[in-house]
This record gives structure tokens, sequence and C-alpha cells, in this order.
């Protein structure tokens, strides 16, 4: 009898340890996109523009699509600082680059222009850190193919 009275004891006396091991996983801890990290973001999409002769705007959004740097380049179309924007945002918010999204409703998708503030066009790629998105880079300005290459150039060649 008292054997069997020692197993509960010790049963509950591991319980505080189980509660706080499901306690800890009740918080994630995630990397989060730096002002000098959507600079060095910025900066490269930026060169990238420039080496192609490209005169895009160009966005950098945190993992929440919140503005954290943009660029509208020289002789740049005014109407494209808020398509950047808003391109960037689309890639983060939904974990995907624009370009899948616009294939995507060529195959019938076209439910999914109704998503809040999708921007369903190539030119946003977002910025990955393991499984998680930690922000995203939007380019307006040029062509589908350049803007989207300068976005996906920019973010895969990123180093968090």
């Amino acid at each position: 009898m008292k054997i069997r009275h020692l197993g509960l004891l010790a049963v509950l006396a591991l319980f505080p340890a189980f509660a706080e091991a499901h306690a800890e996983s009740k918080v994630l801890t995630r990397t989060i996109l730096s002002s000098e990290g959507a600079k060095s973001l910025l900066n490269a999409a930026e060169a990238d523009a420039k080496q192609r002769g490209m005169k895009v705007s160009i966005a950098v959004v945190d993992g929440s699509g919140r503005l954290l740097a943009f660029i509208r380049m020289d002789d740049s179309q005014t109407g494209t600082d808020e398509t950047a924007i808003k391109k960037a945002r689309t890639a983060a918010l939904y974990s995907s680059p624009g370009k899948e999204f616009a294939q995507r409703i060529k195959q019938n998708q076209a439910f999914l222009m109704t998503l809040p503030g999708i921007a369903a066009v190539p030119g946003s790629h977002p910025v990955m850190s393991g499984k998680y998105v930690i922000g995203a880079v939007g380019v307006s300005g040029a062509t589908d193919d350049l803007d989207d290459a300068v976005a996906t150039d920019s973010t895969t060649a990123f180093q968090p």
C-alpha cells in the first residue's frame, strides 16, 4: 500500500514541472526584421534595379506588413509608391510572392482577389527566417518580370 502512495506522490511531484513546460509553449520566439535589415534589403533591391536600368519604387515591410523602408527612385512614376507598398504587404501577410497569386487567379481562383489588401501581381517576395515570414519586398514601376526579378533576387540573397 505504501508503494502505491509513493508512485502517486512521485507523479504529483512532477506536476509543477509538467505545467511549467506547457506554459512555455504558449509563447513563441521569432526573428524580427530590424531597420538595418530593411535598409540592407532596400539597398540591394535599389542596386539591382539600377543595374537593370529600372526607375521604380521599392518598399520593405516587416512580417505584419508595416512599412520599414521605402524609396521612389528618380524619374519613377508617382503612382508606383503605393503599389510597391501594397505588393510588399501582400507577400508578408499571405506568405507568398505576388507572382504566385497572379498565377492562381489565372487558374480560376479569382476568389483570391477578395482577400483584404491583396495585390495579386508579380513584383513582391517574402523574406523568410526558417519557416517564418519576417518581412517582404515590393517593387513597382517596370514590367512584371523585372519587378518580380528585383524583389525575388533581393530577398533570396538576404541573410537574416
